[in-house]
């Protein structure tokens, strides 16, 4: 495999870029420090100025351009959101320029913002968003009507989980109940199919908490009903969608504490398969010792391997058999785009669109 530069765009210091990533194969969406938000085309190189952010204070804290961002497309509609702090925004061309969204800060500092875009059967686009540390909503973004709005806080069996639970407990030790959900929701990943979204959240111990959630049944039932993938040290470790029903998720056995684990055990990727509402551990894949729990990884279908990278990787290929497809340590990479296998690598003054080929 090799990489190949398709595009090397410029821009003046006065420009100053902040993030940028790609939301279609020919197209970029741009925020600079001034907390311009444009769309360039990078077949034409035409720009479009889309909306514009500036610190605002809020009664929750400040959105900061210049902070840590998140962008999330979809078709037309950008997302931006201040990764670890409270606001955010939503453009929706022919709709709305510039709709607000603001969670409640309860450890957001280390609980990413809550994002997710899909559209439903009927092509409706909606969002899956944060608005408090154990609770999303998910909105109709044609009408604004905000779909979970009377859903409860209460988990599935939790009456009968309670009484479980505290049949050994003195009486002085038990509270009223059932329990609102106790969980800290953090970065979303939608499926390939739109039909669950993953949660990369955490709870008290503290330790990564990881779980699945079906759409129709977040919409539908009062109730939570969460699938659980597992739990590890709290570390935001690196997960993915493979397909529509299996997840990858970065493992480290000396973090884990695995008997017998050293800094020369090969570090692992988790797959598991999502059936009758559960998940199972399928297989185990060694990939040396490169540091996988603490990069961001994709699934490629076209390479039919894993693509991963950080500061401390580099970037990295990976088959399903462990092998290593490709290694480049001295490349830095910002956003990785699956369809078309391409790169973005973003400067002040530059933004580079790069290729993955067999």
């Amino acid at each position: 495999m090799k990489l190949k530069k398709l595009h090397d765009i410029k821009f003046t210091t006065k420009e100053a870029i902040h993030q940028a990533v790609l939301s279609k194969p020919n197209e970029i969406i741009i925020l600079f420090h001034s907390g311009e938000v444009i769309r360039h085309n990078l077949d034409t190189n035409q720009r479009e100025h889309l909306f514009s952010i500036t610190k605002t204070n809020y009664s929750g804290g400040d959105f900061d351009p210049g902070s840590e961002i998140s962008i999330h497309t979809l078709d037309d509609i950008i997302v931006v959101t201040s990764s670890y702090k409270e606001n955010g925004y939503v453009h929706y061309p022919e709709k709305y320029k510039k709709l607000s969204l603001q969670r409640e800060d309860n450890h957001a500092s280390i609980s990413k913002y809550p994002i997710a875009l899909f559209k439903n059967k009927n092509l409706v686009p909606h969002l899956v968003y944060g608005i408090a540390w154990n609770h999303v909503q998910i909105m109709n973004l044609d009408t604004r009507q905000i779909l979970t709005a009377s859903k409860s806080l209460i988990e599935e069996n939790a009456e009968e989980d309670h009484i479980e639970f505290y049949k050994t407990h003195e009486e002085t030790n038990k509270h009223p109940w059932p329990s609102p959900y106790d969980y800290f929701y953090g970065e979303l990943k939608m499926s390939p199919d739109h039909k669950h979204f993953l949660c990369a959240g955490w709870v008290w111990g503290s330790y990564d908490a990881y779980n699945i959630y079906k759409v129709d049944n977040f919409i539908n039932s009062n109730r939570i009903k969460e699938i659980s993938i597992g739990g590890w040290q709290h570390d935001n470790r690196a997960v993915c969608w493979i397909d529509s029903i299996t997840v990858a998720v970065a493992y480290s056995p000396l973090m884990e504490g695995d008997n017998g684990a050293t800094k020369e055990t090969p570090n692992e990727l988790h797959i598991y398969k999502l059936s009758n509402n559960e998940t199972v551990l399928e297989r185990e894949i060694k990939v040396g010792t490169i540091d996988v729990v603490h990069s961001t990884i994709h699934y490629s279908t076209q390479l039919n391997a894993f693509f991963l990278y950080s500061k401390n990787i580099g970037v990295v290929i990976i088959s399903f058999a462990g092998e290593l497809l490709y290694e480049n340590k001295e490349i830095e990479i910002d956003q990785y785009f699956p369809d078309g296998n391409q790169f973005l690598t973003v400067t002040e003054t530059s933004i580079t669109v790069s290729q993955v080929i067999k």
